[in-house]
């Protein structure tokens, strides 16, 4: 009786411990504070202060070239064939952890991420139950709200143009891994 108890007092104090850490993050993302995992490239942690990231001038400019390309080609694949035959590549390591190391090369999944983070604008992005909310971030943007949003609206344009609108479309194994060396597809 009294090791069921002990299990029981046990099992509820881990409860009240993840109940409180999972407090802590929601208020840190309210604070518009950065609470770990990858830093998202274009930033550094800020050494000085926890909670905060820097920017990293040298893979800032990179962000700012890869808006530049997105907006003038008018699509991620272009996009990436461009940055890609331009020389730009990206740093494998990833600061702040990552489960496995970045490619080096511009794909249309890794540009779709990078034109779709919302940090990229100074703007930080939590989830509150099954919402997702938005405050302003303890960082300096790198891309301006007026390109960012005109980034969106070319993606939201493009996003069914060329697709079947069928429930027959397959989705292949390759796709997004082989492009066509004559039209970029």
């Amino acid at each position: 009786m009294v090791l069921y108890t002990l299990a029981n007092i046990a099992q509820f104090e881990r409860k009240q411990v993840a109940e409180r850490v999972k407090a802590n993050f929601t208020a840190r993302a309210q604070r518009g504070l950065y609470n770990g995992g990858p830093v998202p490239l274009g930033y550094k942690l800020d050494p000085e202060k926890k909670g905060y990231l820097a920017i990293d001038d040298s893979s800032a400019d990179l962000i700012r070239e890869v808006y530049r390309t997105f907006l003038r080609e008018g699509c991620l694949s272009k996009a990436g064939v461009s940055l890609n035959d331009r020389g730009y590549r990206l740093p494998r390591l990833m600061q702040g952890g990552g489960d496995k190391p970045r490619l080096p090369f511009f794909t249309a999944d890794n540009l779709h991420h990078i034109l779709t983070n919302r940090a990229y604008m100074g703007e930080r992005r939590y989830k509150v139950g099954s919402d997702f909310k938005s405050v302003k971030a303890c960082w300096p943007p790198i891309i301006d709200e007026k390109m960012f949003n005109e980034v969106q609206r070319v993606m939201k344009k493009n996003r069914y143009r060329l697709k079947s609108h069928s429930d027959k479309r397959h989705h292949y194994l390759l796709t997004g891994l082989v492009n066509c060396a004559q039209c970029g597809d």
